[in-house]
């Protein structure tokens, strides 16, 4: 028999690769590097930011960010989405959180919550980024918009339960809700010392929840 046929032959043993494994190792190499790059720009900041930095991190090569994302931008774009993905999905796990006011308090809460992730800290730091870096706008005006259509549709089922008042406009009051919850972020960013990042959640939520409330 000839090596060919006999390398062949060899081949056509050997077991086929698991379908869908090569999805898996991208995607658990996509989220290791993600989390690596949200550590790194919540210490140091997008200019403390390389793509090799972000791939030794995670326990890869130094290239590999590049292969996945392209560039610089490419990488804090998705970025954006994996914290934005990481918080509704922290959400909806919540099963404490009853659909309607309760749920929308609980959202602001846990966004505020000084120790939960860095992950507002860090979107925060990629929107002031976006300010000075047009490639990013796209990605962080998308990741604005689907936040505001979170936040309305969970004021829109308060008002449906009769949770809360019925004149509430659900975009216009999503819209306040995140630029307040954003403003607070900067704010906690900016003086991370002297923000009480916990009494300021807890004021910020009992207030929201009075004026939604409130008649007249």
């Amino acid at each position: 028999m000839s090596k060919a046929k006999t390398t062949k032959k060899a081949r056509a043993a050997q077991p086929a690769t698991p379908v869908g494994s090569h999805t898996e190792r991208r995607d658990e190499a996509e989220g290791r590097l993600l989390a690596a790059a949200t550590e790194i720009i919540a210490r140091h900041g997008v200019d403390g930011l390389t793509l090799g930095q972000v791939g030794t991190a995670a326990g890869y090569s130094r290239g590999l960010p590049a292969h996945y994302y392209g560039n610089k931008t490419g990488l804090l774009e998705a970025v954006a989405w994996h914290i934005t993905d990481g918080f509704a999905n922290r959400l909806a796990q919540t099963e404490n959180f009853k659909p309607g006011l309760e749920m929308l308090l609980g959202s602001v809460a846990n966004y505020l919550a000084p120790t939960t992730s860095k992950g507002p800290m860090t979107l925060q730091t990629v929107i002031m980024e976006s300010l000075t870096e047009p490639a990013l706008r796209p990605a962080v005006s998308k990741v604005t918009e689907r936040s505001v259509r979170r936040l309305a549709a969970m004021v829109r089922t308060a008002i449906d339960n009769g949770e809360i008042r019925d004149d509430i406009d659900p975009e216009k009051q999503a819209v306040l809700i995140l630029g307040t919850l954003r403003s607070l972020t900067l704010l906690g960013l900016l003086n991370p010392k002297d923000m009480r990042m916990d009494a300021i959640r807890d004021a910020y939520v009992a207030g929201l929840k009075r004026m939604l409330r409130r008649k007249g």
